[in-house]
Formats: C-alpha cells, sequence, structure tokens
C-alpha cells in the first residue's frame, strides 16, 4: 500500500495493490463501498479461472437463485440416476420431494411417486 501524495506533500489517496487486498480485507467494513469495487477487482477474470475458483466464483450465485426460486413456488430438480434417464427428483421450498419422468417426445412431466 501506499499514501499518493500531491506536488505540497499533502495526502490525496491511497494506493492499494490487489495483491494486497486478502491481508488488508479483515478491517475493512464489508458494507463499504471500498470493499465492493475491492472484492469485484480482485477476482480474476471468469475465463481465467480453474474449475474450482469458477465454482466458488459461482457458488452464492446459485444459492442466490436457488433460494429465490423456491420462495417464488418454484422447484429445483435434479437428474433421478443414472439407473433412470428421464426422471428427475424436484424439491420444493416445504421440503416435499416427488420423483416425475420427462417424455423425450412431448416434454410433458409425469408423476411417479413422492419422496
Amino acid at each position: 500500500m501506499e499514501v499518493i501524495l500531491d506536488n505540497e506533500k499533502n495526502p490525496q489517496g491511497v494506493y492499494l495493490p490487489l495483491t494486497e487486498w486478502d491481508t488488508l480485507k479483515n478491517g475493512i467494513n464489508k458494507a463499504s463501498n471500498l470493499y465492493r469495487l475491492m472484492e469485484e477487482l480482485s477476482h480474476p477474470d471468469v475465463f481465467e479461472m480453474n474449475a474450482e475458483q469458477f465454482s466458488q466464483y459461482l457458488e452464492p450465485v446459485a444459492a442466490g437463485a436457488v433460494n429465490k426460486a423456491l420462495e417464488n413456488g418454484l422447484y429445483v430438480s435434479c437428474p433421478a440416476g443414472a439407473d433412470m434417464p428421464n426422471a428427475f427428483i424436484q424439491e420444493y421450498q416445504n421440503g416435499r420431494k416427488i420423483l416425475v419422468e420427462v417424455d423425450q417426445r412431448t416434454g410433458k412431466e409425469h408423476f411417479i411417486r413422492n419422496l
């Protein structure tokens, strides 16, 4: 970190290299504009991330999307397994889970059973 001075040696700003952010961020208010800006700037470009970094980067976004969907009465769906390639488990906000099968030709869901 470096203090930027004007011609009369008065402090005008601070130069904060992105490489030093991890060391300094614990002392900065997380709600501040500085914190948000530095967090955004210190993330590597998504095209330069490895699979683990990309997964960590998207995790909060994905969790937010899931929560918003559940709050809006939608469900979360995942494949039921390799032995049932056209079947999916749908989970609702109240914890209810059902097993459905999707008709590959029509795209319609057919209820199989409650889980």
